[in-house]
């Protein structure tokens, strides 16, 4: 039991913390965008992947982590997530440049349903629990209506918007499979990633000429700038450490429903610090139902890990009615020690008769005493 608890404050510690992560990335990441016009994010990408490679390597060579060395045996094993990892990436880079921040998030809030269709037909382990179904339909519900109240945004913002759900799904699909096929944990994975990813980060990054115009960008003279810069590489690293730790000890849905919890503090900064969306009737509306959806699916999770725990109890019980609680056992324990003390008094009596009978013994071969 203890270590049933314990096992679920990790997953919901976890669960906190990559939301922590992603929501400020995202909110840093626009303002890098939005109000210094920084446009290079190939490179973002690139550093983020390099210093995620260099710092688990490094850790590696000290004994400080325990990471097997990178082969090709373990970046086979790991070849479909970090292709799907970088992808994603970049994809919600570019969306993030094209639509606006409230209106991201919305996308974003897709995510739980493409999830859960991937995962059933890749992983097939069965349809999920009806209030699970009702909660990602009506999130997706809301995640339309509040769609429909925003259509400023740029259409290539969309496309990139709608394929990044679809890769950012299938990568959360394929972690959950490579944690069952493999015996590697979350940080293996992550290093394997940043490893196979940073070369092709590094080629991206000089074909887009990102890493030789940023080197004229006006910006790095601002600090407050330039530590936000500095943020994001940071808080990427360890956006994609929960991304996978999460998805391990979880599931791919519930990471995917991660960011609809905290997206509206997201949504909240994105209007006030940017300015970027008027909030319309619809929008609103959008963004109330698919709160609604979000409560609905933490509600049907938590039943269904109460029932889940229930049912382990009853299975770690032994059978029948031997098995009673402490208190019980008192008149078991009362019977032994009245045996205990009937036997001493027994044993004392025995003795006290044996005494007696010689002294009989020898009252009668004595014979009375003279007069």
């Amino acid at each position: 039991m203890r270590q049933l608890c314990r096992g679920r404050l990790l997953g919901i510690s976890v669960a906190i913390a990559h939301g922590v992560f992603s929501g400020s990335l995202n909110i840093l990441l626009k303002f890098l965008i939005s109000r210094y016009q920084f446009s290079f994010l190939t490179l973002v990408q690139c550093l983020t992947s390099s210093t995620a490679a260099l710092s688990l390597e490094l850790l590696r060579r000290l004994g400080l982590i325990a990471v097997p060395p990178f082969g090709l045996s373990l970046a086979r094993s790991f070849a479909g997530v970090a292709v799907l990892s970088t992808l994603q990436s970049s994809l919600t880079l570019w969306s993030l440049r094209g639509l606006s921040l409230p209106m991201y998030v919305v996308f974003k809030r897709c995510l739980p349903l493409v999830t859960m269709l991937i995962g059933v037909l890749v992983l097939k382990n069965g349809a999920p629990s009806p209030g699970v179904l009702a909660a990602v339909l009506i999130t997706t519900c809301g995640a339309a209506l509040a769609g429909a109240g925003d259509l400023t945004g740029d259409p290539m913002g969309y496309v990139t918007g709608v394929l990044a759900v679809l890769v950012h799904a299938a990568y959360l699909v394929l972690i959950q499979k490579a944690s069952a096929d493999t015996e590697h944990g979350p940080l293996t994975a992550q290093y394997v990633i940043a490893v196979s990813a940073t070369p092709l980060l590094i080629i991206l990054s000089f074909a887009s000429t990102d890493s030789i115009q940023a080197w004229a960008f006006p910006g790095w003279k601002d600090p407050t700038m330039v530590c936000i810069f500095i943020a994001c590489i940071l808080i990427g690293c360890a956006m994609n450490f929960t991304t996978l730790h999460c998805t391990y000890i979880n599931s791919a849905v519930t990471t995917s429903f991660v960011g609809v919890v905290k997206s509206i503090a997201t949504i909240t900064v994105g209007m006030v610090a940017f300015s970027d969306v008027e909030p319309t009737s619809l929008f609103i509306a959008g963004v109330v139902v698919n709160t609604l959806g979000s409560i609905i699916y933490c509600v049907a999770k938590f039943l269904e890990t109460r029932k889940q725990s229930n049912y382990e109890d009853l299975q770690t019980q032994p059978g029948g009615e031997e098995a009673q609680p402490s208190g019980d056992q008192l008149p078991f324990v009362m019977e032994e020690m009245q045996s205990s003390v009937f036997g001493l008094y027994l044993d004392h009596s025995s003795k006290t008769d044996t005494q007696r009978s010689s002294r009989m013994h020898t009252f009668k071969s004595q014979g009375p005493p003279s007069a």
